[in-house]
């Protein structure tokens, strides 16, 4: 073969191995392998659910006690969300409780029921509105002539004199003391109430 020959026809198959190389590989491509969105439905699922502590892990409270305090606040919602809002007012309700007892963000707290953080803030912000209306409904302090009954019976059950009332602290993590009986928090590890 003659060397002008040879080098089209090595020509040639460098050009053909170019135009499969080049050629879109979205025919040839492996299937997808993750997804990076998902559906978030926990808290629908929750509340089909007969039986669920999901209530208790993130409200902090039960299936019950939730739907009571929905039942107060939808009655104080004064514009409520129209039938085909995206969100409804149980799952915003929810949202705020979330951000309320978690402590965190309310990027966290929206990521749990999968609403996003822009409406998030709206929904908390308006939830917390109403829970204002409502606060001097359910929370009184007590009169001048209240308080030395209710003295008298705190220190009856604390043994503390001259105080009316606590507020429950906050728990922060200890080394395990030596003597550990007692210092273990609900969520199992040794802690001191301050």
């Amino acid at each position: 073969m003659d060397r002008n020959a040879l080098i089209a026809v090595v020509a040639g198959v460098c050009m053909s191995a170019a135009v499969v190389a080049a050629i879109d590989k979205r025919s040839i491509r492996a299937p997808p392998s993750g997804r990076s969105t998902f559906s978030n439905t926990t808290f629908e699922q929750a509340m089909e659910a007969k039986q669920t502590d999901w209530f208790h892990k993130r409200l902090r409270c039960d299936k019950k006690s939730f739907l009571r305090i929905y039942k107060v606040l939808h009655a104080a919602w004064d514009c409520k969300p129209g039938a085909n809002s995206k969100t409804k007012l149980i799952k915003r309700i929810a949202l705020t409780m979330i951000y309320l007892s978690q402590g965190g963000t309310m990027d966290q707290a929206a990521s749990t029921p999968g609403i996003s953080r822009p409406r998030a803030v709206v929904y908390i912000n308006k939830t917390l509105d109403v829970l204002k209306k409502l606060a001097s409904r359910y929370i009184a302090m007590p009169t001048p002539d209240e308080l030395p009954v209710i003295e008298a019976g705190f220190e009856a059950k604390t043994g503390f004199p001259d105080v009316f009332g606590a507020v429950d602290g906050t728990l922060v993590a200890i080394p395990r003391p030596r003597d550990f009986e007692g210092w273990y928090c609900r969520k199992g590890f040794p802690a001191v109430n301050v």
